[in-house]
């Protein structure tokens, strides 16, 4: 019995943990799972790409994206979103949707510069100690 609930907590500890891929692998996230932030503005405006790690492991939840602490996306396993924000201070973050096991985590969020005319990108990945967004590091 033991062996059996250490086998399944193994496979449970896996299952959270993902695999970087890179923004051209990313496939877009579903139009019906973006939620703001969709025109382009006639004024300067930066883009905020959010892309998801890839992956069977960490499949089962859906990742909420927010900015500025309003709800912009969900993404699925391997997704990507892109906004167009007024340039200068944001806030990104990011929080399990759903219940179950797909709830109850803090929301992760983390500061950056949105320049004018640029493109910054971020990565959300998950591992046994939860949910992590950062800066995008092409790993290939």
């Amino acid at each position: 019995m033991k062996f059996l609930v250490g086998v399944l907590a193994a496979a449970l500890l896996t299952g959270c943990s993902s695999t970087p891929i890179s923004v051209r692998e990313a496939v877009r996230a579903p139009a019906d799972e973006i939620y703001a932030f969709q025109s382009k503005p006639s004024r300067p405006y930066s883009t905020v790409t959010v892309l998801r790690d890839g992956g069977i492991n960490a499949s089962a939840c859906d990742f909420v994206i927010y900015i500025d602490g309003r709800r912009v996306a969900k993404l699925g396993t391997g997704e990507k979103a892109s906004f167009f924000i007024d340039p200068g201070q944001i806030n990104i973050g990011a929080g399990l949707a759903g219940s179950g096991l797909c709830s109850g985590q803090a929301i992760k969020t983390i500061g950056a510069s949105a320049p004018a005319a640029k493109e910054i990108i971020f990565r959300v990945s998950s591992d046994m100690t939860g949910l992590t967004i950062g800066p995008y590091v092409d790993y290939r």
